[in-house]
């Protein structure tokens, strides 16, 4: 699907309904390979912002939570995914926290992928709030050309953070021959931690049919 082909969905869909408070073009320019995979050109970007639900809610939301304020509730069912624009939060399973967030990153792609209840608590750090995208990823069932194109974003993203999680944990291989038994125990959550990325990378290309 070209530029026009996608600007004239957009259009139909936005005449049946159009969001009352839509996202900013420049809030969409900040999500890492957004515009790689829609486009660049500004009418097109302010179209994608307006779609909604029957509603009138936007897909795509931009929200500030505060420190301490839960972003995702494990055990919840909700079709979301989220990017971290700035601030810092943390993911844990209980009290146990299980690994940070940091800018800019996605999380939340397990319960898309999966179509699975959400596996942990995500919540902001303390020290300051947390900028944050949403995108309720019932925006895919909408149009065929929009669902591949938002597919081929969360397959780019999760490889992303996949090739980033591998990083680290390489940089602490390289450091734990000396160290104590906790830091080999982190490595190994990691590798588990890679391990799922790597199937939800799998899963995404399947759906694509790459």
């Amino acid at each position: 699907m070209d530029d026009k082909s996608l600007m004239d969905v957009l259009k139909k869909f936005n005449k049946k309904r159009t969001a009352k408070f839509p996202v900013s073009t420049s809030v969409l320019r900040q999500v890492p390979f957004f515009t790689e995979f829609f486009s660049n050109d500004e009418e097109i970007l302010k179209e994608i912002s307006h779609l909604a639900d029957s509603d009138n809610t936007p897909y795509i939301r931009y929200k500030t939570f505060k420190p301490g304020e839960i972003i995702v509730q494990q055990g919840g069912v909700e079709t979301t995914v989220f990017w971290l624009l700035k601030g810092e939060a943390l993911i844990r399973s209980g009290n146990r926290v299980l690994a940070q967030v940091k800018p800019i990153t996605c999380f939340g792609e397990q319960t898309v992928v999966d179509a699975q209840g959400r596996t942990a608590t995500v919540e902001v750090a303390e020290g300051s709030d947390a900028d944050v995208v949403e995108i309720d990823w019932s925006i895919t069932e909408q149009d065929d050309g929009l669902r591949s194109r938002f597919l081929e974003l969360l397959l780019k993203s999760t490889a992303d953070k996949l090739k980033t999680a591998y990083m680290v944990s390489g940089r602490m291989m390289e450091g734990a021959r000396d160290q104590n038994s906790a830091y080999r125990k982190r490595i190994e959550e990691l590798e588990t931690d890679n391990k799922k990325m790597k199937a939800m990378n799998f899963a995404l290309r399947k759906k694509l049919n790459l």
